[in-house]
């Protein structure tokens, strides 16, 4: 099994299948069994989205955008504070800013280069214990090898929207990029005119309405229909109320990025 055959001889999925799995993944698929093929998939995946969120770093793009807000907090400091609080408290002030800014780089940077990739392993185990209690669920025996593989290979094309990600941060020298209908809220939206909170919300919401999302569940539908784990109408009710509950959290947690920023 080390070389990619299974028991019977036959070639089961590996390196050379992640391409594939993009365009053909019907064919990908027809090739999976419940055997562990997928430790070097799933290593390559982490790997590649380490490197993604590595080169996000080395753009500088988040040290400009925290130094810009540490910019903007101190002259609105300066403004509110100039006659109210001794020049020494306000030297001190700005430098607590300033701390603070240098603080938030660590923590964007962690989370681009370390959470980036711990979110990618986590999704596959999640939607694939998920997968295996839906497919226990209808009476079949379900195979954590075989669901689990799917995830992995699917888990590329969500590389590929962190790649696309990068580019755009790239193109258009900023962070606000994304690939889905959330960054025109905030584009079309004036952030006077409705409620944080509101905002936040229908930003969370439509990251579902995002190709590359709609994308990774098509082909996780393909794939559980194909090893016949959850065929018909059973995998596109599952994956499609799999891909509203991401919607579901990725709202709360802007939601409570909203609140907790709502008093800074």
């Amino acid at each position: 099994m080390a070389n990619g055959l299974t028991g019977s001889g036959r070639r089961t999925v590996g390196l050379r299948d992640i391409p594939l799995v993009l365009v053909t993944p019907r064919r990908v698929f027809a090739r999976v069994e419940d055997v562990p093929a997928w430790g070097w998939p799933l290593l390559t995946l982490l790997v590649l989205v380490t490197v993604i969120g590595y080169a996000k770093v080395q753009t500088g793009l988040i040290d400009r955008e925290v130094d810009r807000a540490v910019q903007d907090r101190i002259a609105e400091l300066d403004r509110a504070q100039r006659d109210i609080v001794e020049r020494s408290k306000l030297r001190e002030q700005y430098e607590q800013v300033r701390k603070q800014g240098e603080f938030e780089k660590l923590l964007t940077r962690m989370r681009v280069i370390v959470a980036e990739p711990g979110s990618a392993l986590a999704t596959a185990l999640l939607v694939a214990a998920v997968l295996y209690g839906a497919t226990a669920l209808t009476g079949r025996k379900p195979e954590w090898h075989t669901l689990l593989t799917i995830c992995v290979l699917a888990g590329f094309i969500d590389a590929l929207r962190l790649l696309v990600g990068l580019a755009l941060m790239l193109q258009y020298r900023s962070l606000e990029v994304d690939t889905s209908l959330a960054l025109l809220v905030r584009l079309l939206v004036p952030a006077e005119d409705v409620s944080p909170r509101t905002l936040a919300a229908a930003s969370g919401l439509l990251t579902a309405l995002d190709p590359f999302r709609i994308w990774y569940w098509l082909v996780a539908i393909v794939g559980l229909s194909v090893t016949s784990q959850l065929p018909g109408w059973r995998a596109w009710l599952t994956c499609g109320l799999c891909w509203l509950a991401a919607a579901g959290s990725r709202c709360g947690l802007e939601l409570a990025m909203a609140a907790s920023a709502r008093p800074a």
